[in-house]
């Protein structure tokens, strides 16, 4: 059994349950003007990327995706697309059965199998994958450790140093991992997917006391060889096959006390480029993720 979307029905989209009629047909009357445009562009054929259940926001890696391939976007599973892509904003999805239905019909859907973000999943792959990994025994360990809740985007991390009585339900408990840039900064490196890892990494950089919040600071994009080496890339795309992921993003950090590296979010929903990335470095970014997109999706 799967639990069918609420949404109202839109004219070209399907819209969030509740809203507005003047705001929906605003949108689908926007959703005309930008197909139009595209239809012009793309020498009078119209081409579309279907995002299912869930409309992306503008900020979503998707929604820049098209419109830098100036393709339709839309999350009516009827329309007539070139790739279907499985976009539902949940740790644990749950909308997945009419793209079973579709892929049983032969329909070559992304992401279909990608339905657990949660951590404790993706470091159980992760473990699998390279033989190390976060988790430790709240009650036992000795020293500094972080709880995070399991569920994905809570930001809502933080360091414990003495041990628990007991582990509480719908936490991971994990090694505090060493990625101190400077004195008051920590970096993360944000992975783009797109059925592999891409020619760049994120370098994202935020103070040291909000490690675990989504504040950064400050975004760099570099080749993705002067951050992992060749052994390290591989082992990722071994992970992304593990848990199913063909296009998002991983967090990963590089413990600087051991150099190892580590797997500790996995973002099926892509939202990007992260917060502070200069203009030029953000046009850049979405157009290599385009043209990977375009190879490794596109008919056209």
């Amino acid at each position: 059994m799967y639990f069918l979307p609420k949404y109202r029905r839109g004219i070209k989209n399907k819209y969030r349950k509740g809203m507005p009629v003047f705001e929906m047909i605003t949108k689908d009357l926007g959703y005309v003007f930008t197909g139009s445009l595209n239809f012009l562009k793309n020498g009078f054929k119209e081409k579309t990327i279907v995002a299912f259940p869930h409309y992306p926001s503008r900020g979503a890696t998707l929604y820049k995706i098209a419109k830098h391939l100036n393709y339709n976007l839309t999350n009516r599973l009827d329309a007539n697309a070139e790739a279907t892509v499985f976009w539902e904003y949940l740790t644990f999805r749950q909308e997945f059965g009419p793209l079973d239905e579709k892929a049983a019909q032969g329909l070559k859907v992304i992401n279909l199998n990608s339905r657990d973000i949660s951590k404790l999943y993706v470091d159980e792959a992760f473990t699998s994958v390279f033989g190390y990994g976060t988790r430790i025994d709240p009650t036992t360990f000795q020293g500094k450790y972080v709880q995070k809740n399991d569920t994905n985007a809570l930001h809502d991390g933080k360091v414990l140093t003495q041990p628990l009585k007991q582990a509480e339900p719908g936490f991971i408990y994990q090694i505090l991992i060493n990625n101190q840039h400077n004195d008051t900064q920590v970096e993360d490196i944000r992975v783009p997917i797109v059925k592999e890892v891409v020619p760049f990494v994120y370098l994202k950089y935020r103070d040291i006391n909000e490690r675990f919040k989504n504040t950064t600071v400050k975004t760099l994009v570099v080749p993705t060889e002067k951050v992992f080496n060749p052994e390290e890339i591989a082992k990722i795309n071994a992970f992304c096959q593990k848990v199913n992921l063909e296009f998002g993003e991983l967090d990963v950090l590089r413990n600087k006390d051991d150099g190892k590296i580590y797997i500790v979010d996995v973002n099926n929903t892509p939202q990007g480029p992260p917060a502070n990335t200069s203009k030029a470095d953000q046009e850049y970014a979405i157009s290599v993720l385009a043209k990977q997109f375009s190879k490794a999706f596109l008919k056209s």
